[in-house]
């Protein structure tokens, strides 16, 4: 067993050593559950399994699969975040991860990493800036807005995954490496936000961390906060929009901003005092007006969310070529989607066993009850058959 794997697990579901025994109906026990993770005890199958039930996995799950290592960057959180949430932010992170990856394999998915890791060396902010404008040439995308950029990154082979997750996290990124240490897979990973704005901002500051590389004792924030700004909103394009220079701006003007370059009010308003298109003290003007506002905690008209599709496109994908079944996409797509499971081509039979087992022993117990009452009805007494045949 991969002791290393049980325990990501349950810190992925927020799980103590207690409550994993609880859910086990206490097969197993806490002192028992730490020796396995630690790595100094096995389970028997019949526990594994039991694990793995109280896990929502399979028990091949918590068996040593490909060897990879899944390294997280510059992990985003504020002071709020407990210890306890920031581990289980990242061992949902690198769940999430390892089941996409197994996925890729399943379907035979060939299609590579598209992105450099750490291409661009950042010796100041302005060199933040010019790495943003030499991706935006490589991947072809002109100086107008990025219209979706969750659609980008995912094109590049980056796997960009919406956490469900507390206030405290903002975001991270992932590189996947092989037993070589070579990089096969990347994401980058933000909290699921309720303005569409604020979640472009998160990836495009997460992609900053990937491929920029800090030079001496640069912010790393800053400066992907400065690349992100760069990639969503170039100067030239920014500067054609809403002019050089500015002395004074209605905040009508800054929501239609909003709007074209899929940025925040605030985000925007710090881009342009960057770029000396305003000044100091009409930047600081400005927020106060906002903070008056409440706009500050609640911008007005939020952005749709962009929502990824790799994972639902390949998990469809897989079932369709019954790669695996509707129970597995279900778990899979965490509840986003519903699959449906009456496909016409599938047999009564197969659809039981594709339902998860509490719904198969509801339904099987059903089927006994009206079996039971039917035969109750009409069963008919052994000597009122014999004296109808020969009548």
């Amino acid at each position: 067993m991969n002791h290393q794997r049980l325990r990501q697990l349950r810190l992925a579901r927020g799980m103590t050593l207690s409550d994993l025994a609880q859910a086990t109906n206490h097969i197993v026990t806490r002192q028992a559950i730490s020796k396995y993770e630690h790595g100094q005890a096995k389970p028997s199958p019949t526990v594994l399994q039991h694990l793995a039930q109280a896990l929502g996995v399979r028990p091949t799950d918590l068996l040593n699969g490909q060897e990879i290592r899944i390294e997280l960057i510059a992990y985003r959180k504020r002071a709020s975040l407990r210890k306890r949430q920031h581990d289980q932010i990242a061992a949902l992170a690198d769940e999430v991860l390892r089941e996409r990856l197994r996925l890729q394999r399943l379907i035979g998915d060939v299609s590579y990493l598209n992105v450099s890791l750490h291409h661009y060396p950042v010796a100041d902010l302005a060199d933040a800036e010019t790495a943003a404008n030499e991706l935006r040439v490589r991947w072809d995308l002109g100086s107008a807005p990025i219209a979706n950029l969750t659609d980008v990154l995912e094109d590049h082979g980056l796997h960009v995954i919406a956490l469900d997750t507390v206030d405290g996290f903002d975001g991270v990124a992932a590189v996947v490496r092989d037993e070589h240490d070579t990089p096969v897979a990347a994401a980058v990973i933000a909290r699921r936000t309720a303005d569409g704005a604020r979640w472009r901002m998160n990836l495009a500051h997460e992609l900053g961390h990937l491929v920029l590389q800090p030079q001496g004792n640069l912010d790393e924030e800053k400066a992907a906060f400065r690349f992100a700004a760069a990639l969503l909103a170039p100067a030239s394009n920014l500067r054609a929009f809403i002019g050089a220079r500015r002395h004074h701006m209605h905040l009508d003007e800054l929501i239609l901003m909003k709007h074209h370059f899929g940025m925040s009010i605030q985000a925007l308003l710090y881009r342009m005092l960057t770029l000396e298109i305003i000044s100091q003290r009409l930047y600081k003007s400005l927020m106060i007006e906002l903070s008056e506002r409440g706009w500050r905690t609640q911008e007005p008209e939020p952005l749709p969310l962009e929502e990824p599709i790799w994972l639902r496109r390949t998990v469809l994908r897989a079932l369709a070529e019954e790669l695996i079944d509707p129970a597995e996409a279900q778990r899979l797509l965490r509840g986003e989607t519903t699959i449906p499971v009456d496909q016409p081509e599938m047999g009564r039979c197969q659809q039981l066993l594709y339902q998860p087992l509490p719904e198969r022993h509801a339904i099987l117990t059903a089927q006994a009850e009206t079996a039971r009452d039917l035969y109750q009805v009409t069963a008919t007494p052994a000597h009122e058959v014999v004296t109808s045949e020969y009548n």
